[in-house]
């Protein structure tokens, strides 16, 4: 039986495990990391210390199998993460070698965001201010949970006035992008009419 819960602080070791176990386009991106830590610094971690409102986790057998996070606001939360976030973070990684951009490691890549993060393209947040990020674990899909969690989070959203919200899901992830199109997103095209081909920008009024 699986239950779905508010999440807590002491769900953020486990979260900084799904996140990366489900980091590769949905597979295992542990081996690609020095860090395992490096894509929930960015993706989970700073939902349940900044905006632990609107985190939800998904136990399967009493272990978090997944989790859904988001904001209302997504340019306030960028504003947010630069003033009490990505400082600390700056600290303990270094901004990697631009000499040598071409052979980033995976760990490189991810402490370029945290030093240059890259704002939310505003032909998304613009008609879509709110995001949300969801993953789950291979054992906790195929079995409705998903859609579980996506409805948990859109109710607690819109009690807090969400409206429009988007996702960014990796265009090599089909599996991902047929969830969220069967959630009611649909792919937005850039203001040139072209798909973008790093990420694949989705959003649902």
């Amino acid at each position: 039986m699986a239950v779905i819960r508010p999440a807590t602080g002491a769900d953020q070791e486990r979260l900084y495990q799904v996140v990366v176990e489900t980091g590769q386009a949905g597979d295992d991106a542990t081996s690609l990391y020095k860090d395992p830590k490096m894509l929930g610094h960015i993706y989970t971690a700073p939902y349940v210390v900044l905006a632990p409102e609107l985190v939800f986790v998904a136990e399967v057998n009493g272990q978090v199998a997944g989790y859904v996070c988001g904001v209302a606001n997504s340019r306030a939360f960028e504003a947010e993460l630069e003033e009490k976030w990505w400082p600390a973070l700056r600290e303990r990684h270094l901004a990697p070698d631009v000499s040598r951009k071409a052979s980033w490691t995976a760990d490189e890549l991810r402490a370029e965001w945290i030093h240059n993060p890259a704002p939310t393209p505003d032909y998304v947040v613009d008609p879509f201010p709110a995001h949300m990020h969801m993953n789950l674990m291979p054992n906790a899909r195929g079995c409705g949970l998903g859609r579980r969690l996506f409805d948990t989070w859109l109710e607690a959203a819109q009690a807090f006035g969400v409206g429009p919200v988007h996702i960014g899901a990796d265009p090599k992830n089909a599996g991902g992008m047929a969830f969220w199109r069967a959630m009611g997103f649909e792919r937005l095209l850039q203001p040139d009419g072209t798909f973008s081909e790093e990420t694949c920008w989705m959003g649902r009024l």
